[in-house]
Parts: structure tokens; sequence; C-alpha cells
């Protein structure tokens, strides 16, 4: 999935061990708290260690090829071995196949250390997350996504910009209420980004009725599945990926979801270690309102606490500072049995706020988050489209396929130029036009990804279509109807503010 761009350094300290995080903290908060502020408080050095590249594990990809000289076998690589595939619970089917035994082995084998890594971080954060996703309904075992997408390192970052423990880009993110401003950026708060996960979950398995389905659109984007749905017919993600309808990072996203939990869930069976922790960091802290624009070191020294473990806290905070501008009361997580943070003559409360974010059951939030149906396919008029119907039920909606419909488009055979803008980079270029950054590399002779503003590329596997704009089209309808995302149309033809006129004659990528 499934992404954001400015976001905080990843020069944010990542405190060396949990234990000695907990040892540090379980001291602090065996203080008294009306011990006098202004007392020297003796500075915790702790190591700092270059943060690692986390998206690894989600970008990873392999051909059919090297699936099957890897595994020893030339069969279909896709087909149950043992022919049960079972729900997991109501989650994903257990299919033991090739393509998952060989993520098994470069999980255990080709990155041993770093998935025990990524195992140990998870363990900090899972009681969190399990507990969220069980309060939207939705099941546990999606913990294992944020372990392949970040390793839950909560200031993963992307080389397509896409930020935090569930790995959100910018537009999603906000859609889903977080704030990302040049203050903070909640993408990186474990709490906030993974309620939004949990919303965001919930409405594609609304709209696919396929956990399958949903890791796809989460990994390759809505538009994407939406539209191979309609044009192969099928609803089945297995079907898509046999043919080859789905990108390949795709194909292998759900068998990579399906290898981290054999693993986890068979740790001595791969030589892998669950630790074993009594008291987690977050666990042991709680939001205190703070005053704007207030410097963490000043806060640190008012609780007593060391200002690495405050940053630690908080690291959806990008300065040294609570932030200037935020509508309400910003409030800021600090250790339980610290109380209160002197806010001039004020004191602040004792207790988690009340927040409308808080209750992710109230009427109005389960229609914000319904809305999201209507904001990816009904603005398109996508249910009134002949090659698609949505079939409702009180609870959900599912696509259904029927047959293929697009306005009249003028067809080239030439494939589409894209002439690079500033803030463009190649992994976002092919996911939004939906085509393998290896095939853009490879047919423009790039031996690294890095491009230039005004520079022209070829998208590989792209058609240029021309569509000619009639009266009473906007964006949006135009977008809809030739099933294309509004920001490649964008993009394509430099249309600011998305503004078109009738007989203005618009670019479009075709399949």
């Amino acid at each position: 999935m499934k992404k954001h761009f400015l976001f905080c350094s990843l020069l944010t300290l990542i405190l060396s061990g949990c234990s000695t995080v907990n040892s540090q903290m379980n001291k602090q908060m065996n203080k008294q708290i009306n011990k006098s502020p202004s007392k020297k408080v003796t500075p915790i050095v702790h190591q700092t260690k270059a943060p690692e590249y986390t998206h690894e594990m989600a970008e990873a990809d392999a051909d059919d090829q090297k699936i099957k000289k890897e595994t020893g076998d030339s069969a279909d690589i896709d087909q149950d071995l043992k022919d049960v595939s079972k729900k997991s619970d109501h989650f994903l089917l257990k299919k033991n196949t090739k393509r998952m035994e060989y993520w098994i082995d470069f999980f255990a084998k080709k990155n041993r250390d770093r998935f025990q890594r990524f195992i140990n971080n998870g363990e900090e954060y899972r009681p969190i997350i399990e507990s969220i996703l069980s309060s939207e309904g939705l099941p546990k075992e999606l913990y294992f996504v944020g372990l392949i997408e970040s390793g839950y390192y909560l200031t993963a970052r992307s080389h397509a910009q896409a930020v935090g423990p569930w790995q959100f880009i910018r537009g999603t993110g906000k859609r889903y209420g977080l704030k990302i401003t040049s203050e903070l950026d909640e993408r990186q708060d474990i709490f906030k980004a993974t309620r939004a996960a949990a919303l965001y979950f919930k409405d594609l398995h609304n709209v696919f009725s396929s956990w399958e389905l949903a890791l796809s659109a989460y990994n390759a984007g809505e538009y994407g599945i939406i539209r191979r749905i309609m044009k192969h017919g099928t609803r089945d993600f297995y079907e898509l990926s046999k043919h080859k309808y789905l990108p390949s990072e795709t194909i292998n996203y759900v068998p990579k979801v399906l290898a981290a939990m054999e693993i986890i869930n068979n740790p001595r069976k791969y030589g892998f270690v669950i630790p074993k922790k009594d008291k987690r960091l977050f666990e042991l802290s709680h939001l205190a309102p703070a005053q704007k624009n207030l410097s963490l070191s000043v806060i640190a020294k008012r609780l007593n606490l060391p200002l690495d473990l405050l940053k630690k806290l908080n690291p959806e905070l990008k300065g040294h500072r609570t932030p200037r501008h935020f509508a309400g009361t910003y409030y800021i997580r600090v250790p339980k049995n610290q109380n209160f943070i002197k806010l001039g003559e004020d004191s602040s409360l004792t207790s988690l706020p009340s927040s409308k974010n808080t209750n992710p059951s109230s009427r109005k939030e389960v229609n914000r988050r319904t809305a999201f149906i209507e904001k990816t396919l009904s603005d398109a008029k996508i249910m009134k489209v002949p090659g698609v119907k949505i079939e409702k039920t009180h609870k959900s909606q599912r696509i259904v396929a029927r047959h293929s419909f697009s306005p009249k488009v003028k067809i080239t055979n030439n494939p589409v130029t894209y002439k690079i803008r500033k803030g463009d980079n190649l992994t976002e270029i092919a996911k939004l036009f939906d085509v393998k950054l290896s095939k853009i590399k490879t047919v423009n002779r790039l031996k690294r990804s890095k491009v230039m503003v005004g520079q022209k590329i070829v998208l590989p596997d792209t058609r240029k279509g021309i569509y000619t704009v009639k009266k009473g089209d906007h964006l949006t309808k135009v977008a809809k109807d030739l099933k294309r995302p509004i920001e490649a149309l964008i993009k394509l033809n430099s249309l600011k503010r998305g503004e078109i006129y009738p007989g203005q004659k618009i670019i479009v990528n075709m399949d």
C-alpha cells in the first residue's frame, strides 16, 4: 500500500536497547514528583547508531525464475503444496506455496539479523497495535503488515517519502486525520498512525471484501487494483497473480505477510527468539497537555527526565519544541508518574485527554470512515460506469466486474513520455503510472534512480492516448471515467489547480 513527503531526520535518536530505556525510566519513575525542577540532572549519554533503511523488506522483489531457481522447483510456485487453503481465523488464506517458502528463506536466512531486529521492535508495540486493531473489529494479524512495511521503526522512511510504522504517504495520512506540518508528523506516532491504518484497512476491506485484495491495494493503491479487477474480470488475488495482472511487488506482498506470520508463530523452528517484555516504554506513559512552542529541554528539566527519553516518547515532533501552530490543546507524552507540566501559572491534566479522535465508534467518525468509499469511487460516478457494479449490504460494499468501458480516446502506438518535475522521484512515478521501476530504468538506460528536473523519461508498458474535453466535463469526472488517478492526469498535463476546458486535449496513459 499501498507515501509521505516532509519528514523529520532519521537522526532521531534510537535508544540503544529496550532494557536500557526501561531501566532509566524505572529509575526516574521511582523519584518523587515534587523534586525541585532546578535540581541539576546528570545527563544520560546514549550511544547513537546510524539508522538503517527499513523499507527494503516491503520493496524486496523477486521474479518467478529467481524463485524457481532458488527453491529448486520449476512447477507452479503459487500452487498450494498441501492443497489445503485454510483461513487464518477471518484473515488471509493459509497457502503454503513455493513463493511463500522463498520469502521465509529470505527473512530467516538472508536477512536473519535484520528480521530479528524487526521482531524486537514489533514486540515493543505489539499490544498497543493489536488492541487498536481489535477495537476496530479487525484481525490482529494485520500487525504483520506493519512488520513488513517498516520493521516498526517509528521514523522509517521510504524512497517514495512514505513515513512511519505504517508507511503512509502524505495524502493518505491526511485523508485519515493525521497532521503533517513543518512542526510535527503524526505518521510517526504509534498510537495515531495505527488508528489511521486501522481505519484505512477497514475501508479497503469494505471495498474489496478480501484481505488479499485489501493488502494488495495497501501496497499498490486502490485505483490500480480496481482497474485490474475490472479489466480482467476476476476478484481472486491468486488468479490475478498467476496471470501476472498485478505488479511483481504486489504479487509477492501477501506471501511476504504469510511468511512473517509463519516465522513468528513458530520462532523456534526458524531459530528466532521472541523477547519477553514485562514493561514497555509506551505502556508506561500517558498524554498530558503542554504549552505551545515550549522547549522540550524545559519540559525535561521540569519533570527531571532525560531529554532523549522525552524525544523517544514523542517521535511525531520534528524539532525540539512543542508545535507553535496547533488547533486546540497540544498533548505531549510523558511517563505515567509525571502528572503535570507547568504551563505558566497553570498545571496540566493527570489523565488522558477526551478527544474526538479517541472515540472511533462515534457516529461522526463512522461517517468519516465510510466517506472513503465516496471519495475514491463515488466521486467518479464509478457506480454508474457500465464496467463495474457495486453490491451493497448493511455492512460493506464489494466490486463485481462485468465488462470494460471507457470514453472515446484516440490511442497511439507510442508510449507516454513524462517530464520530471520538482519533487518527483522514480519510485513514486512508477506507482502512480502503474509501471515497474526496473523497467523504467531499463528502457531509459538509467543506472540509478536519480533523475533531474526537466528530464524526459519513457513510461514502459503504456500507450499514449488523447482525450478531448467535452462540455460539462470536470477533471474528477474525466479521471474516474477513464479509470486513471487524477494525480496522473494533473502531472502528465501540467494542469494548474486541476482546471480543464471544452476542446482541450488531455494526454492519458493507457495500459
